[in-house]
């Protein structure tokens, strides 16, 4: 092969290769440019029709309805059956304090099985022996009211009790909202005009128009404390606070005209 030759085919080679490049370099614009107006406009297009995807959101602040209290009241005996005697005394001390001195409906009160625990006599190296030195005997209650600060002045003052010798361990109250399925249907129809509003504003300044409904997704709830941006894919619900702030989302498909 001359030499004139072969630089006209290393000349060829180099030309298309640089074409190829080129070809891959505008390709790749312009799938970008498209790429980041869609995701700037939320326009998608599809089977020839253009539509707009928003996501609306709506916001109300709730007060909890009712509380609930869990308790738990504990002691030790040298048997099982000194055990029981004592630990019925203290329930039946805890049940008087609670519907004497607080004022708290019996049936607001309920009261958990027994749970008993045998503890293990151990030798000098800290080794069970065999042999059984006493009997820790728990029993749980719950108090349930709609009066919510009543269930806070409950958890607040349980201590109250260990003065009188009862051994009790005292959760944190919680707090609920009873009317979430009446406040569903608000929320998401707030979520839903949202979006609507965003939809009209992003057409609008694009020149178009937005027409109908062609798709609807509803999202988790987020119930949480007031001012909260504690947000859970699969929805939360806070029951640590009287005070709520009650979220919905919904994501909605319109199609969009001239």
């Amino acid at each position: 092969m001359s030499e004139a030759s072969s630089l006209s085919g290393t000349s060829g080679r180099f030309g298309a290769k640089q074409a190829l490049i080129a070809v891959v370099i505008v390709s790749l614009a312009l799938v970008l440019g498209a790429y980041l107006v869609g995701r700037k406009s939320f326009v998608i297009r599809g089977d020839g029709n253009d539509t707009i995807q928003v996501t609306g959101s709506a916001t109300k602040s709730i007060k909890s309805d009712y509380g609930t209290w869990h308790g738990s009241v504990g002691v030790r005996g040298d048997t099982r059956p000194l055990a029981y005697t004592d630990l019925k005394r203290s329930i039946a001390d805890v049940m008087k304090y609670l519907k004497d001195e607080k004022h708290v409906p019996e049936t607001a009160i309920k009261v958990g099985a027994i749970a008993t625990t045998a503890i293990p006599e151990k030798d000098a190296n800290g080794r069970d022996t065999g042999k059984t030195i006493a009997y820790d005997m728990w029993q749980d209650f719950d108090v349930s009211l709609p009066d919510v600060q009543k269930v806070t002045e409950l958890a607040q003052t349980a201590s109250d009790l260990l003065t009188r010798g009862i051994t009790i361990k005292s959760d944190a109250p919680q707090y609920l909202y009873t009317k979430l399925a009446d406040l569903r249907v608000e929320m998401l129809a707030e979520a839903a005009k949202d979006a609507r509003i965003r939809a009209d504003t992003i057409t609008k300044n694009a020149g178009s128009r937005v027409g109908g409904v062609r798709a609807v997704k509803t999202g988790v709830f987020q119930i949480t404390r007031p001012n909260s941006t504690d947000v859970k894919d699969g929805g939360s619900y806070d029951t640590s606070t009287i005070d709520k702030d009650i979220t919905a989302v919904i994501s909605m498909t319109f199609g969009v005209e001239p």
